[in-house]
């Protein structure tokens, strides 16, 4: 007999955490399960950690493989796994022991083929709890404008439970940051519906060194691509929610170009800097009738559609006026 869910946790470098995310799993209420745990070449004990849960529990299964990143890992253990819902945990978080209980409920209950629930956001001095909505089902069409508003659920994997049949033909792009804003609208297309509750039951580990983290600080420009991808998609098959896509995108474009725009950052990325405007640029005709933006973003928009180093500079002067203000407010207080 299969079971019905398959847990997929990838491992990697995670010896102080990883115990506590297991247990948590192997602690819930819903008992038919199987957790996948894949050893994504991981060069500290955590492999012989998995191997011992094996070794405890016949519902642990253990991938041991070379390191080939979150994706990767993830691919590997959706090709193994035999359940017929899939969850994903990161080896650094843990849940709530109700968890799968009440996604695979609400999937049978409301015949649902993804469940969403909401999280915990564990920060070094605080906690952030998301999400107190009641449980709302929605087709296809709703559930992917749901998604890219990102008040009920948004893309990230780890809150939901997907029936495995929708994951056929798609995996996790290897290689990228973000990869679940480039996964999950992709499974939406393929469901029928989706239900979510504002109930927090993943806990989140904000860790200084994670994946993402390190994203920032090198400045990974792969959300760019995601949201020019997604917006081909979208305008395909959901043209009344092109807008949205728009929106995150020129969000995107312009965070990331004022993280690129000081002169040593200039310096060491300018190909990256000029990717991004090409594609910002792409969709000027999109983000300028945009009613979220205000004057300001639009004239910044305006000057990056004439020439790419404008934003550039509009940027650092504002940033130059902002510190000088800043100086003559302090100097007046003194």
């Amino acid at each position: 007999m299969n079971p019905k869910i398959s847990i997929i946790v990838p491992v990697y470098k995670v010896e102080p955490y990883i115990h506590k995310c297991v247990d948590s799993i192997l602690g819930q209420t819903f008992t038919d399960f199987e957790v996948i745990l894949v050893d994504d070449g991981s060069p500290d004990n955590c492999g012989e950690i998995c191997d011992e849960y094996a070794q405890k529990d016949s519902r642990v299964k253990v991938i041991h493989k070379e390191n080939g990143g979150l994706s990767d890992a993830r691919n590997a253990g959706i090709d193994r796994a035999r359940g017929d819902y899939i969850g994903f945990v990161d080896s650094d978080d843990w849940i709530e022991p109700d968890m799968y209980e009440l996604l695979y409920g609400m999937c049978i209950e409301n015949n649902c083929e993804i469940a969403c629930c909401t999280s915990i956001i564990h920060f070094k001095n605080k906690t952030v709890v998301n999400g107190t909505h009641s449980l709302t089902v929605h087709d296809r069409n709703h559930a992917m404008r749901t998604m890219l508003e990102g008040e009920l659920f948004d893309e990230v994997v780890w809150t939901k439970l997907f029936k495995r049949s929708l994951l056929k033909d798609i995996r996790f792009t290897v290689g990228i940051v973000y990869e679940d804003t480039a996964f999950t609208y992709k499974v939406i297309h393929e469901s029928n519906q989706v239900c979510c509750i504002g109930a927090p039951k993943y806990n989140y580990l904000k860790r200084d060194d994670s994946v993402m983290d390190n994203a920032v600080k090198n400045i990974r420009i792969d959300a760019v691509f995601i949201y020019d991808e997604m917006y081909k998609f979208i305008e395909k098959y959901y043209q009344e929610l092109s807008n949205l896509v728009a929106l995150k995108l020129a969000n995107s474009s312009m965070s990331t170009l004022n993280l690129l725009s000081s002169r040593q950052k200039y310096k060491e990325n300018k190909e990256k800097y000029f990717t991004v405007t090409s594609i910002l640029n792409k969709y000027f005709h999109k983000t300028i009738m945009l009613k979220d933006y205000p004057k300001t973003v639009k004239i910044l928009l305006t000057a990056t559609k004439i020439h790419p180093l404008l934003y550039k500079v509009l940027i650092l002067n504002s940033l130059k006026r902002r510190v000088t203000k800043d100086d003559g407010e302090t100097s007046s207080k003194e």
